[in-house]
């Protein structure tokens, strides 16, 4: 795919957010950055760019992002990354490779039946607009708290025996509270619409960093970064990455 405006305006918003939360005199020269570089890299970049931060900013505050939080208050930092790291790595290939299967199924439907309407391309738009209008939506609503009683019931009365316990447990936990989330289906739709090994380095990429802020810092986030930044730029990110697919609908 051509390289899309829309993609590097995305890019552009949602790391000028990222750093006026941190140094708002960087907020400026990073979105101009942004912009130039996504405006000039192919469609792995784009893919990459696109799952990283939709990945990045779906998962800050989420359940699992609580999950790990929780668990590196308790037990060893590194054992807890890996295991949820691992976890959400593996959905990301599960999630790409379901994406093919749907892009793979609308090019030979197509071939069958002499059209050329790129179905894949219209569910990623619709799906992508979804979860963007869902997320401004609720924008305003007070739900990391939430998202943190859910994560506490689920790691409560956990017992490991050993750091493999400690890894395994954690995938598995992980791995069931991913399933059928948000990030889960994003990942799906992008990759039936753009390249899936961008899609897929740039979704695991997200995840690990996501992942690694949750480990490290965690517990103190919440001081730093305002749950609605993250949501409103989150939801924006959405949408921007629905009107890039349907820029490059040929």
């Amino acid at each position: 795919r051509r390289p899309s405006p829309a993609v590097a305006l995305a890019c552009a918003a949602s790391l000028a957010a990222l750093g006026a939360c941190a140094s708002p005199a960087l907020a400026s020269d990073l979105a101009s950055s942004a912009a130039e570089t996504a405006a000039t890299t192919g469609s792995l970049t784009d893919g990459f760019l696109s799952a990283f931060l939709l990945i990045f900013f779906s998962e800050i505050g989420d359940k699992t992002f609580f999950i790990a939080v929780l668990l590196a208050t308790q037990q060893s930092k590194g054992s807890v990354f890996a295991g949820t790291f691992g976890a959400l790595a593996v959905m990301t290939v599960i999630s790409v490779g379901i994406g093919q299967v749907f892009h793979v199924a609308e090019e030979a439907s197509g071939a069958l039946l002499s059209t050329d309407v790129p179905w894949d391309d219209y569910l990623a738009i619709a799906l992508l607009l979804f979860f963007g209008i869902q997320t401004l939506l609720s924008a305003e609503e007070e739900t990391a708290e939430e998202e943190e009683e859910d994560a506490k019931v689920a790691v409560a009365g956990m017992e490991f025996d050993g750091a493999t316990a400690l890894i395994i447990s954690t995938f598995a936990l992980v791995f069931a509270a991913e399933w059928g989330d948000k990030s889960f289906i994003a990942t799906i739709a992008l990759s039936a619409a753009a390249s899936p090994v961008g899609v897929a380095l740039g979704g695991a990429a997200g995840h690990g960093v996501a992942t690694g802020i949750a480990v490290l810092v965690g517990d103190v986030l919440g001081d730093v970064v305002s749950e609605r930044v993250v949501k409103y730029t989150g939801g924006a990110l959405f949408i921007l990455f629905a009107i890039a697919t349907a820029l490059d609908i040929k």
